[in-house]
């Protein structure tokens, strides 16, 4: 197949995006957020107490604004007293957040469907279903069905999808510094030899940088191992797109593994991926963030996602999207950017929904949430361009991202929102979108799995140790934990909802 440059977009700090628009009204102050007609939306409730948790750190505009403009606006339209507690990003999916469930807080926070799952094994999140409707009748405007039914079990929506945004290929690319691209003589990657020829150049000039700034390659490397259009239902199994049947392919007994896992060792060893990796993952982020990283697994979004941190270290720096080797259809989950839940011992789930709905509703109510007040925070130009005025963060970009109310900021290229837009456009929807497992059966084997994956698997995927030295001890320990028995479940379960779609 013929080798493609996908695209690329200035990643200056003075292009910083905010978001991105493709509508060009301009935005409101927060007295006329709620529109006219809406003075009085939440006076027929009782009142009512939210707690809103969201991951990272709290920026000192977000606390402000959260005590005065986003507590009035949530008061008017809904008659709710809203908190936003931030926690760190390591307490997401477990952690603090499994131990807030589990002791009956009252809160909601965002979700995956695997967590989502797990969770509702245990019945620690709320049905939302009897809310849909009527609570979140705005933001079903501009959220796609699709996304709504990848957060359904049994026929139940155990959460609330948020975003709209081009989603497909998500990791499948390589994010790469154009900047030093450049700067070593090199227009563009379409290969792994080439990506490695990137690294070699830019190690002898800035021996100090970082090649990867992850430890799993193994969706944009895809290309380079087989032939095979895979796509991961989780870290063990995964679908064979462009095979038109229901087989789920376990990944690590697969022989695309092995050649990935031989790869992935060569650039531990020759540096690509810093040794510290193998005991300091996180440092792997922080090095991209300011800058001290080459290139990173890229998404539709990711070359002006996070743009303020990293310009603030790097002002000229440059970043652009590249598929290595081949062609193949972009596959999609769909195109939310996540989904909020509620847990099981909220006292009043609807008026979570109702939160969510405001998130999501209008242009007005978009922009106040995501960049504050106008004039203050952020200003809008006769073509609905953005200047922020404030860096400070607010309910986090990627969060809120829908497409129907992005901005971007006024220098953006408009060729790059158009290839933005477009990102999409002859994207596959993946044949397992929509499906969720339910472990109830085999979720002590699950267990156990998780151990092994931690222990044993990641660390031969991550290349830190070598697939013929360790894989076979591994491979015996995964089966003596119960996958086969838990892959068949899986098979089983995914087949009968592949013949009822």
């Amino acid at each position: 197949m013929s080798k493609k440059r996908v695209w690329g977009v200035l990643f200056l700090a003075t292009t910083l995006l905010l978001s991105a628009c493709s509508k060009g009204e301009s935005g409101a102050a927060t007295e006329n957020a709620a529109g006219e007609n809406n003075e009085s939306a939440g006076s027929g409730l009782k009142p009512a107490k939210l707690k809103i948790v969201l991951y990272g750190d709290e920026s000192a505009r977000m606390k402000e604004l959260a005590k005065t403009e986003f507590k009035d606006i949530v008061k008017k339209e809904i008659n709710a007293e809203v908190e936003f507690q931030f926690i760190p990003w390591t307490e997401y999916g477990g952690g603090k957040t499994d131990l807030m469930l589990s002791t009956g807080e009252d809160f909601a926070t965002y979700t995956d469907t695997n967590y989502m799952v797990k969770s509702v094994a245990k019945g620690l999140y709320a049905d939302l279903t009897p809310y849909i409707d009527s609570a979140a009748a705005d933001m079903k405007k501009t959220v796609d069905e699709h996304s709504f039914k990848a957060f359904q079990l049994g026929g139940k929506q155990y959460a609330v999808p948020v975003g709209n945004k081009p989603n497909s290929g998500e990791f499948y690319s390589v994010l790469v510094r154009q900047d030093l691209l450049e700067e070593v003589g090199m227009s563009g990657v379409s290969s792994l030899a080439e990506l490695e020829q990137f690294y070699d150049k830019v190690h002898a000039a800035h021996p100090e940088l970082v090649g990867y700034a992850s430890t799993d390659a193994r969706r944009l490397l895809m290309y380079e191992y087989t032939d095979k259009n895979l796509y991961w239902q989780n870290d063990f199994l995964a679908l064979d797109e462009s095979a038109k049947d229901d087989k789920i392919i376990s990944w690590f007994e697969s022989e695309e593994f092995k050649a990935y896992t031989q790869i992935m060792r060569s650039w531990y060893v020759k540096g690509i991926i810093p040794k510290y990796a193998a005991t300091n993952t996180p440092q792997l982020q922080s090095d991209w963030n300011s800058g001290k990283a080459m290139f990173w697994a890229g998404t539709a979004a990711r070359p002006f996602e996070g743009a303020a941190t990293i310009s603030q270290a790097v002002p000229d720096a440059k970043l652009t999207n590249y598929f290595l080797s081949k062609d193949l259809p972009k596959i999609s989950r769909g195109t939310y950017s996540t989904a909020w839940f509620v847990s099981a011992s909220a006292a009043d789930p609807e008026r979570y929904v109702m939160f969510f709905n405001l998130l999501q509703k209008n242009q007005e109510l978009y922009d106040l949430f995501a960049y504050g007040i106008q004039d203050k925070d952020y200003t809008v130009d006769e073509n609905g361009r953005l200047t922020r005025l404030t860096t400070d963060a607010l309910v986090p970009d990627w969060l809120m991202m829908n497409k129907n109310f992005m901005r971007f900021d006024k220098s953006v290229p408009d060729d790059f929102i158009k290839q933005y837009k477009a990102w999409d456009d002859e994207a596959v929807i993946s044949k397992g979108a929509g499906f969720n497992f339910d472990n109830t059966p085999v979720k002590n084997e699950e267990t156990k799995i998780n151990g092994v994956f931690s222990e044993f698997l990641a660390p031969i995927a991550s290349g830190f140790l070598d697939y013929d030295e360790n894989f076979p001890r591994a491979l015996e320990k995964l089966k003596a934990a119960g996958f086969d028995k838990y892959i068949a479940e899986y098979q089983k379960q995914f087949s009968e909802w592949y013949a009822a779609k």
